[in-house]
């Protein structure tokens, strides 16, 4: 025990093992991460997307999975990359398994929370500081099949910048997704796209009640061949992802 208990005051945070420049990116939701509401803090920009639309946005954020460049923010919960390559900056209100052509033709993508959200409550907003991250956020959206005022949801995307030591590339939170007809992803996809050039989708969930959370983070990380190691409530734990 002595041991272990050592082993435990040395490492501190999350040490992935095996997983190389190679590793294949995958979601886990045991990793912290802060929601930060750009809109409470007047930090976002609103995109003023209309129902079944997207805006263009380009950005200098970047790290070894996502290029800088143009990206097409969607107002149906997801953000498609190297909208050149396939040049589909769309994503249909029909949501799919993961891979689908709907999703941005393809194409490289985030899929937060994948489904048929209205324009008439709420907006998107965005916000990049250089070296850090971007973040997207879907703010009291409503849902387009549905009239009723507190049928909203609140999620966002971080995307970080650089190289970050804990190897996560990008970050889902879920702040307000639990309402029944949001029900935590019963009609919605929920993951990552890889594209064309890639053979690394990640599906966390398809039409899944209770996928997520309110208070949820889901990490977006390499595969590690082996073990990783989590340091939690004091302890060292072992788990084989």
């Amino acid at each position: 025990m002595a041991v272990e208990r050592s082993i435990v005051m040395i490492f501190v945070g999350v040490l992935a093992l095996g997983g190389g420049a190679n590793a294949q990116p995958r979601m886990v939701d045991f990793l912290p991460g802060e929601f930060i509401d750009i809109v409470a803090d007047g930090s976002g920009t609103a995109l003023n997307i209309g129902e079944e639309e997207e805006r263009v946005f380009t950005t200098t954020i970047s790290n070894a999975l996502f290029p800088a460049g143009d990206i097409a923010i969607a107002n149906n919960g997801g953000v498609g990359f190297d909208i050149d390559y396939p040049p589909v900056p769309d994503l249909a209100g029909l949501n799919d398994p993961l891979p689908s052509s709907n999703a941005f033709g393809g194409g490289q993508a985030l899929l937060a929370f994948w489904d048929d959200i209205g324009n008439t409550m709420g907006d998107v907003y965005v916000r990049q500081t250089p070296g850090d991250r971007l973040i997207i956020q879907w703010h009291d959206r409503r849902f387009a099949d549905t009239a009723e005022e507190d049928q909203i949801s609140r999620f966002q995307i971080q995307v970080f910048d650089g190289s970050p030591a804990d190897g996560i590339s990008a970050q889902f939170f879920y702040n307000d997704i639990e309402k029944e007809r949001a029900g935590g992803g019963v009609s919605a996809t929920i993951g990552y796209q890889g594209g064309a050039t890639r053979a690394d989708d990640f599906q966390w969930s398809f039409n899944t009640p209770n996928a997520v959370a309110n208070g949820t983070v889901l990490s977006l990380i390499p595969e590690p061949s082996t073990l990783l190691l989590v340091a939690a409530g004091g302890w060292l734990i072992l788990r084989r992802r």
